[in-house]
């Protein structure tokens, strides 16, 4: 991991402590910082051992908090089939398949990834692609006749809809499609002039359901692929400057052993906090508080664990119910989530909302589908068990009126918001037309709301992230969606500092001062400076935790 003793000069120390001070150097002990100041004034007490960095004159901020990171999420694409990134053409998907079938056995299913390329590039609609056309099953039967091929949708919030799936005649044999088939939910199975299925699957649903519903055959991720998807995940984070993230969204009991296990050989390269989320659509209530009362001693109060992997609180959540009676069929299998889908009418999640309180587990729950069915839940179990203290969390705050904001003050909420929604605003909770009251930082920390950044993985930049809530960029309408009226600093705070205090970890982290924990990153440029179009493409050249390198120029993090 590298040497106890650190010491780096010549640089921008941006410490984000009460006065905004910037300093040239900062000396680091044992995971801790020992000192920050001119380097001159320093010196003297670094030891001969200590590894010694000179910035020349690169700026050093502390480490990005990522408060709904999907870690995981990006840690999979890696394992989720044959990368066709980048190919833009038929010929080029058919031609990228054949070769692998040639070294696959037959009758072995080949899966391929979304066609496009991430973070924004995706394909959704069949203009994208060279040819003005989406690859059909005779397309993909070129490639091979021998092995049940298909190409997966992306992952929704990746991309716009509709998310385009393709299965070769084959693939279709083993799922049993024809031209009788009944599409599932909100997705249309293309067919040809004689009714038949073209291959072509067009999903409309943001958490996909194809492989749950119409193509279950389909190899699914194993334990293996979890446990890669941490390391990788971890690494590529670690990469982007993030020093620690908070799983809003919750993670499976199967990824929290992941966590564990990747923990447990030295792979997690970031600060975790991870709640459980919590299966409402497959159990019964009385199953949900059973398993709560067995949880309780792991994720109540601060949660159990270390100050690099700790377990605590649950995530509930008020989603589409058909999504979630289609994929509660399959607990507990995850797919790309890494979450139970859940969809909790008022009185359930009143009921199981009292219960953690009651066992002082603390709740994160998703507002963007119903901020106001969440807070009348909230203020109901507020008036059975107090929560005021113990910042439950509204997790994307995708719009609110002051009245609202208000409750949430008086509430003891920490908002989770993510600006990266806005930069595909037509399909993004209507942010195209909320425009300047989508996503409302400003106003929320003018009425002493807590705030803190999530990238949810849409890209998995944190800097990417801090851009965006200051430019506030639409990419569809290629146009600001108002004024962010947030100062550079503030941007730069609400994405390294004011995650800390949603895990009550302020008094150790988030500033770089002496007795801090030496959590940091080192960036190219000045991000409270530099130009605005600049600084979503600022590259982090080291990132500490505790002091210790998880990522450097001179080993780069393998992904």
């Amino acid at each position: 991991m590298g040497p106890s003793e650190l010491f780096l000069h010549n640089g921008k120390i941006i410490t984000l402590d009460g006065d905004s001070s910037v300093r040239e150097a900062i000396h680091v002990r044992n995971g801790r910082i020992a000192a920050v100041g001119d380097g001159a004034d320093l010196m003297p007490g670094v030891s001969p051992e200590a590894k010694r960095i000179d910035l020349g004159g690169r700026s050093v901020t502390p480490g990005f908090f990522d408060s709904h990171a999907h870690m995981d999420r990006e840690g999979l694409r890696p394992r989720g089939g044959i990368d066709i990134a980048g190919i833009d053409t038929i010929d080029g998907i058919v031609q990228a398949i054949a070769e692998v079938a040639q070294h696959t056995p037959k009758g072995t299913w080949i899966v391929v990834m979304p066609m496009g390329e991430p973070p924004h590039g995706y394909i959704s609609r069949p203009e994208e692609l060279r040819d003005g056309r989406y690859p059909d099953r005779h397309d993909l039967d070129r490639a091979t006749k021998d092995h049940p091929v298909y190409i997966r949708a992306p992952w929704g919030w990746w991309s716009r809809p509709p998310f385009p799936a393709v299965a070769n005649t084959m693939a279709l044999q083993r799922a049993g499609i024809d031209a009788d088939t009944v599409p599932p939910f909100r997705t249309e199975m293309l067919t040809n002039g004689l009714g038949e299925p073209t291959g072509v699957f067009l999903e409309r649903n943001f958490t996909p359901i194809l492989e749950y519903t119409l193509f279950r055959v389909v190899p699914r991720f194993n334990e293996i692929d979890r446990l890669e998807s941490v390391r990788r995940g971890s690494a590529t984070y670690a990469r982007l400057g993030t020093t620690t993230i908070y799983e809003g969204h919750g993670l499976t009991p199967n990824l929290l052993n992941a966590f564990r296990d990747a923990h447990e050989t030295g792979d997690l390269r970031l600060r975790t906090w991870a709640p459980l989320s919590v299966p409402t659509a497959a159990f019964d209530d009385a199953r949900i508080e059973e398993m709560l009362f067995h949880w309780a001693d792991r994720i109540s109060g601060r949660g159990s664990g270390d100050d690099m992997l700790r377990y605590e609180g649950i995530c509930l959540d008020v989603g589409d119910p058909t999504l979630a009676d289609i994929i509660s069929c399959h607990y507990p299998y995850e797919q790309w989530a890494g979450h139970f889908y859940q969809s909790l009418p008022h009185d359930r999640l009143v009921r199981i909302g009292t219960v953690a309180a009651r066992l002082g587990i603390r709740v994160n729950c998703l507002v963007c589908y119903d901020l106001e069915r969440v807070l009348r839940a909230y203020e109901e179990i507020d008036r059975q068990v107090s929560i005021r203290d113990q910042r439950w969390t509204a997790v994307h705050v995708v719009d609110a009126s002051d009245e609202q904001i208000e409750r949430m003050k008086r509430l003891g909420l920490v908002a989770t918001v993510t600006p990266n929604f806005m930069y595909m605003a037509e399909d993004r909770f209507g942010l195209d037309k909320l425009r300047d009251r989508g996503i409302p930082i400003r106003r929320l920390l003018d009425a002493g709301v807590p705030v803190t950044l999530s990238s949810d993985n849409v890209p998995p930049s944190m800097i990417w992230t801090m851009w965006e809530a200051l430019a506030r960029w639409d990419a569809d309408s290629d146009m600001r969606l108002g004024d962010s009226e947030l100062t550079r600093e503030e941007a730069l705070r609400i994405s390294t500092q004011s995650g800390h205090h949603l895990i009550f970890n302020d008094h150790q982290a988030g500033s770089l001062e002496p007795g801090k924990l030496a959590d940091m990153v080192v960036l190219d440029e000045d991000p409270l400076t530099c130009d605005e179009d600049a600084l979503r493409d600022l590259e982090p050249t080291w990132t500490f935790v505790g002091g210790h390198a998880t990522h450097s120029p001179e080993t780069e993090p393998s992904t």
